[in-house]
């Protein structure tokens, strides 16, 4: 299925130099797409340049910050120059930061939300004119942290769950246009091994390994989102868990507040 819709489309993926992304663009180029990916680490997306070298036709690596508009507004006429279209944006580029509030850096705060809000708001923005044109595909990486804000990952759920809002008006405002707006809710999914996220003082800390019979291998959250892309499906729900964590932040909150504080209570308890 996957070859009979990404075959020949275009596919902008921000932050695809590892992880989902990188699996992403990998997935889109195997099924004949065309890939550019977007990230900050020059090393790296030469590294990939290099072992996709084979798909060099089908493939741009550009060293950009999310959170500079014009630099995304140079990149769509990049874009344009090199393939003559845009059909897809995936928004997956994000930081994770963890600690209470109170005792976060201001500085940290204001690199998650320019980097999880501004930075996709800048990017589709500049995106939107190349996808009107193709009637194409926007979609949001979420989390399932965006079902009910999580102790210590305020930050993080708040530019999660903001993201269900910003799908809902847009879908709206370009019905119109036939572009497809969607958001998925991804449940963990297995890291490489030099992903990392903020502590409260702003430095970066190895992101801990989750249950394993609660993650997914990066193929399978990926596919999941292609297919997703594909069928022009709004929302995606990853897992089973994933489904009854929504069901129950949705139609019991009192529980869900309950075991959030029984659970936070007790790893206080331990430090």
């Amino acid at each position: 299925m996957l070859e009979n819709f990404y075959a020949n489309k275009v596919v902008l993926i921000t932050g695809g130099s590892m992880g989902i992304g990188k699996t992403l663009a990998w997935l889109v180029l195997k099924n004949g797409g065309k890939v550019v990916i977007t990230g900050r680490n020059q090393e790296r997306l030469q590294a990939l340049s290099d072992e996709w070298s084979a798909y060099s036709s089908q493939f741009l690596a550009v060293a950009i910050n999310v959170t500079n508009f014009e630099g995304q507004a140079a990149l769509m006429q990049q874009i344009s120059k090199r393939f003559g279209n845009l059909d897809v944006l995936i928004n997956n580029a994000a930081l994770s930061a963890y600690g209470r509030l109170e005792s976060t850096d201001p500085q940290v705060i204001h690199s998650l939300i320019d980097t999880n809000i501004k930075g996709l708001l800048f990017t589709t923005r500049a995106a939107l004119p190349l996808l009107r044109e193709s009637k194409g595909h926007i979609l949001f990486i979420s989390s399932l942290a965006a079902f009910y804000g999580l102790p210590d990952y305020s930050l993080y759920s708040l530019s999660k769950l903001a993201l269900r809002a910003l799908r809902q008006s847009l879908d709206i405002e370009l019905a119109a246009d036939k572009v497809n707006v969607a958001v998925a809710y991804i449940g963990f999914t297995q890291n490489e091994n030099d992903k990392r996220t903020l502590n409260p003082n702003g430095q970066e800390e190895v992101v801990p390994d989750r249950p394993a019979w609660l993650t997914f291998s990066r193929e399978q959250t990926a596919y999941s989102i292609l297919q997703q892309i594909a069928q022009r499906k709004k929302v995606l729900i990853q897992g089973n868990f994933g489904k009854f964590l929504y069901l129950l932040s949705h139609f019991f909150p009192g529980l869900m507040r309950f075991l959030h504080l029984r659970k936070y209570g007790k790893n206080r308890q331990k430090h």
